[in-house]
């Protein structure tokens, strides 16, 4: 009940209603009679009671109670019998998933391990977009202004993916180095300047481009962050969040899921609010569990190229990675 009822509240842009805070107080209260008992019951229901709780909290952007039923959470899994893990393979996966988000959304290091694997590196999720079917699905959903600035960036995260735990120096230099040796210009006017109505293919193709743009507005923002200067608002994040939330989720899931999971961490590292990020966290968060294998490889590799892109724009400091998949 609570958790049709706080999908009712998402579905007409309200605020947490009555009924719903009534039924969230009786789902907590319930669970807590669950683990209460001599005997604590973990099972399906009741690890999977809560993860709509987390939901709620990410989209209420209440950081503090959305922590707590993570750190609950995870107390709950350590608990649970070996057996019962290995049984609940989707549920295990969803969590991962609500995990990440909040990672994401609050901007804290990711409680899931194998986010931080350096088995995955970050310009994995362009090198299956540059190599993958989206050139030629359908009749080539990207136009080749869009293939020439994806490449751009892939060829560019390349060169800098190993400064994951360099210094500032370093990082200064490199990106200097890589800026010196872009080829091609913006095409932020051109892109703003296209006719309406656009139809999903030119909206796909702004999508990428606003995203590719942002990627470079990053690095080139980089010394004002190391000063200690506010970051200066990229209007593209807007513009790419008004796009991506026209284009269907069947579209997505059917034509671009590794274009989508790129836009999408472009967008939250970029994001210097909580509000912006739960945006993209929400449009993204179901279509790439439909579309993503049970050890979520796609979201994964957002994630890395999602640290290193924050780590590159000096947003964040250098996290530790593990050998781990």
């Amino acid at each position: 009940m609570f958790s049709a009822s706080a999908t009712m509240d998402r579905l007409k842009n309200r605020d947490g209603s009555l009924i719903t805070i009534y039924h969230q107080t009786w789902a907590i209260r319930l669970l807590n009679e669950r683990l209460n008992q001599e005997t604590p019951v973990l099972d399906y229901g009741t690890l999977g009671s809560v993860v709509p709780l987390i939901l709620y909290n990410i989209a209420a952007l209440d950081r503090a109670s959305a922590i707590a039923h993570q750190k609950g959470l995870i107390k709950m899994l350590l608990s649970t019998p070996k057996q019962l893990r290995d049984e609940i393979g989707p549920l295990l996966g969803l969590i991962k998933l609500v995990m990440l988000a909040v990672a994401c959304v609050f901007d804290t290091p990711p409680v899931w391990d194998c986010l931080l694997s350096g088995s995955v590196r970050p310009n994995s999720i362009l090198r299956n977009l540059v190599t993958g079917g989206i050139f030629c699905k359908n009749g080539y959903i990207l136009e080749q202004a869009t293939v020439d600035a994806i490449l751009d960036v892939y060829e560019a995260v390349s060169q800098l993916d190993h400064l994951t735990h360099a210094d500032a120096a370093s990082i200064d230099r490199e990106i200097e180095r890589v800026l010196s040796l872009k080829k091609r210009d913006d095409q932020s006017d051109r892109i703003q300047a296209m006719p309406a109505p656009l139809n999903k293919v030119d909206r796909v193709n702004a999508c990428c481009q606003f995203s590719s743009l942002i990627f470079w507005k990053l690095l080139k923002g980089r010394a004002q962050i190391q000063a200690g200067t506010p970051a200066t608002d990229i209007k593209e994040i807007n513009l790419l969040l008004e796009h991506l939330m026209i284009i269907d989720s069947r579209y997505w899931i059917q034509n671009a899921p590794e274009a989508l999971t790129w836009i999408v961490f472009t967008g939250v590292a970029a994001s210097t609010g909580e509000k912006e990020r739960e945006l993209f966290i929400q449009i993204a968060g179901n279509l790439l569990a439909a579309v993503d294998s049970d050890s979520l490889v796609m979201i994964r590799q957002g994630w890395r190229f999602c640290s290193l892109l924050k780590r590159l724009a000096g947003f964040s400091l250098p996290v530790a990675i593990s050998d781990g998949a």
